[in-house]
This record gives structure tokens, sequence and C-alpha cells, in this order.
């Protein structure tokens, strides 16, 4: 069954302070690091995918991924997400 993503290449979300975001390597299909957020950060989205529940985003230039439940969208773009 195909999951209907909530968030879209580009979109502005917010990260909560105490997330885990988490990298991997491209030769790598599990994850190789992760890291626990000190603050709260807005983070803009650059990859999702349907087959998991995890959104790409662009931390400190790199490429990180944060669970779909623990991102929430900021103000400008919460408009059509319930």
């Amino acid at each position: 069954m195909k999951r209907v993503k909530k968030y879209s290449k580009g979109d502005l979300v917010y990260i909560p302070q105490a997330v885990n975001l988490f990298s991997y390597r491209d030769s790598e299909k599990h994850f190789s690091m992760n890291m626990r957020l000190k603050i709260p950060r807005n983070c803009l989205v650059i990859n999702t995918t349907e087959e998991e529940d995890h959104v790409g985003v662009l931390y400190d230039g790199e490429t990180w991924f944060v669970k779909e439940a623990d991102v929430y969208p900021t103000p400008e773009n919460a408009k059509g997400i319930e």
C-alpha cells in the first residue's frame, strides 16, 4: 500500500529538541551515524521516500534523515496539512 507523504522536497520543517537524526553512506543500506539535536531547528526537506517513514533534511550542509513523525510543518507551510 502506498503511503501519502506529508512533506515534499523544498518544504521547510520544524524539528524539536532531542530528536534523533540519522545518516548513511551511499554504499550502505543501513544508517551509519546518528545524532540528537540539542536545540530545535528548521530544516529544508531534500528527500522523501514512499517506502519508509523517514524524511531527508538538509542540516549543517549535509543530508540527514529523521522520522516523519518527529517533524512538524513550519507555520508558513502548515496550510493544507492536518
